[in-house]
């Protein structure tokens, strides 16, 4: 059905720089709709200092989500929103901060000006690496890290998935699987996962040529031995 037309003629004021500077370098159609749909929400809101929209906002936003899967049929929504985010921090057009909030890491975004900037200095996170909570350090921050340095953005879904993945796996086979996904330059944990799952089942070589069995990952993770099995790989150094 073709458009029919604005109903009002208020529009939403958005700095000159995005049309100068910003929209002519966009290839990513994630990137184009997840930058525009924040700058929309951003002129919107009132009585917040800074302007920001987290991580869970975004994702429940029915007009983004629907925007999202336009592009692709194939692609999970919240795959094309972390791809959008990512590829909106690394361009600098967006400042990703993270917040601790009761108990759990919060992923906040700002438009990347100078009041933000400066915002984002001030409480110490600036940037694109998930901080760890400040009253509770988090020991899983180096495998994040070393995530978001060679393949991506690591967000709240993912993350739930990369702890998993360290009780269920050496850390030394994650960070491994992490260097064969940049290697293979299929940069995606859909990729690393599946590396891992062959490895526990067919076994591998490890870093000196020496083969290394396949685990019986249940039996270490669910078995008598499962809390040992887990407390040794979080002493394993990135």
């Amino acid at each position: 059905m073709p458009f029919t037309g604005f109903t009002t003629d208020k529009l939403v004021g958005l700095p000159p720089e995005l049309f100068t500077d910003v929209l002519p370098q966009i290839a990513l159609p994630s990137e184009l709709k997840v930058t525009l749909h924040v700058f929309y929400r951003m002129s919107r809101q009132r009585g917040s200092s800074p302007r920001r929209v987290n991580w869970d906002e975004l994702a429940a936003d029915k007009t983004l989500r629907r925007g999202l899967r336009a592009i692709s049929k194939l692609r999970a929504t919240d795959e094309l929103l972390a791809e959008g985010l990512e590829a909106a921090v690394q361009r600098g057009t967006l400042l990703h901060v993270v917040l601790p909030d009761d108990g759990r890491a919060v992923n906040w975004y700002v438009v990347n000006t100078a009041t933000n900037r400066l915002w984002a200095e001030q409480i110490g996170l600036a940037g694109a690496a998930l901080a760890p909570n400040a009253g509770a350090p988090d020991e899983r921050a180096p495998l994040i890290t070393l995530y978001e340095q060679n393949i991506g953005l690591v967000t709240p879904l993912l993350l739930d998935e990369l702890r998993e993945a360290e009780d269920r796996y050496p850390m030394h086979w994650i960070e491994d699987a992490i260097r064969e996904a940049v290697r293979a330059n299929a940069r995606s944990w859909r990729y690393i996962s599946k590396v891992l799952e062959r490895w526990a089942a067919h076994g591998r070589q490890d870093a000196a040529n020496r083969p290394e069995r396949p685990i019986d990952v249940d039996k270490y993770t669910n078995g008598a031995y499962g809390d040992l099995f887990r407390r040794g790989s979080d002493t394993s150094d990135l």
